[in-house]
């Protein structure tokens, strides 16, 4: 009994100290910042070009004397929904609004930061909540996930002084409010991603053209969302149209459990699947604003060590690729060895 309860004491002290040191790297040590970084860029981006492909029919579209009245617009709001562009009537009104929309998009890309997060959240809401009839999907996730990014250190790649930012951030070794909150937020944002996914891939398990494997058949023949007829003609053959929908259900499906996995490349070749799923969606589509939002998210469920793996991987190809094409000069040896003894060399003297 004495050896049962030692036992179970001694299991017991080794959990709390994990989790004491989960807790502590929880809190001293800000996680997922090239993630968060890129989806920042992302949604900046995709905020532009939403703007900017309609630009020249914005009036019609967005202003206020849209087919969309404003009315009607404040009728279709959700609860606790707003808009800026419903606060006016006036087409000056308007203008402010929608181009400070795309310059705050164009510096939350650039800088990022809390304040800028803010101010896209707010400006991004009332862009979408204007008009939604021409939305392609993507803004609900965008609409929650901007406002988690406004706890987050959006800015620490990607952005001017993000170096110097890393700097600050390895030289604070102590439990800090702000390393809570965007950590937190961080992880808020990879858990709505990864709800959101396995949600769809249920949905579509359940679905019988899903499992018939003829979904992407009838999806191709939409003709709103057709870039081109090769889209069409490719998904007629029975086996690619087949391959593709039982891929995208087990890639939905995998997700949440990819992120868990202590495997990296694991969580790497399903975030690229997602990727190469969303942009498929985006050239044979044409949802490029949706596939971009979609890919900013999928950034997310990658860790920062991930990132720098693929980094190292891409220097060293990149390194063996340069030796390989450099010229040897006559005379002169290359090989490591030698060029290590050069080195040391050049030292002493």
């Amino acid at each position: 009994m004495t050896g049962t309860t030692a036992l179970l004491g001694k299991g017991w002290r080794a959990g709390t100290e994990r989790l004491d040191a989960m807790v502590l790297r929880f809190a001293t040590r800000k996680h997922r910042l090239i993630g968060t970084s890129l989806l920042r860029v992302v949604i900046g981006f995709a905020t532009i070009l939403y703007c900017l492909s309609d630009y020249s029919k914005r009036r019609f579209l967005w202003g206020p004397e849209s087919y969309n009245s404003i009315s009607t617009a404040k009728a279709a709001l959700p609860r606790w929904g707003f808009s800026l562009f419903l606060w006016g009537h006036s087409t000056v009104w308007f203008e402010i609004v929608f181009h400070a929309v795309i310059l705050v998009s164009a510096a939350f890309m650039i800088f990022g930061g809390r304040v800028l997060a803010l101010a896209q959240a707010v400006l991004m809401w009332s862009l979408h909540n204007r008009n939604q009839d021409v939305l392609e999907g993507g803004d609900n996730l965008a609409q929650i996930l901007i406002l988690f990014m406004v706890f987050t250190v959006s800015n620490a790649y990607f952005a001017p002084g993000a170096k110097r930012r890393r700097a600050e951030m390895r030289e604070l070794e102590r439990p800090t409010t702000s390393t809570v909150l965007h950590n937190l937020a961080a992880f808020l944002i990879v858990f709505q991603t990864a709800v959101l996914y396995f949600a769809a891939g249920y949905w579509k398990i359940t679905g019988k053209v899903w499992q018939d494997g003829v979904a992407m058949y009838y999806i191709s023949h939409i003709t709103g969302f057709q870039m081109s007829a090769t889209y069409t003609h490719l998904m007629n053959n029975a086996f690619l149209g087949t391959a593709i929908s039982y891929f995208t259900i087990y890639v939905e499906l995998a997700l949440p459990f990819a992120i868990l996995s202590a495997r990296s490349w694991i969580r790497k070749a399903n975030t690229l699947a997602l990727e190469g799923m969303h942009l498929g969606i985006m050239t044979c589509m044409g949802l490029v604003c949706f596939g971009l939002l979609m890919i900013g998210a999928d950034c997310t469920c990658l860790r920062d060590d991930d990132y720098r793996s693929i980094e190292r991987h891409f220097r060293s190809v990149k390194d063996r690729i340069v030796k390989r094409s450099r010229p040897l000069l006559p005379g002169r040896d290359l090989t490591p060895v030698a060029m290590a003894a050069g080195r040391d060399g050049a030292v002493d003297a």
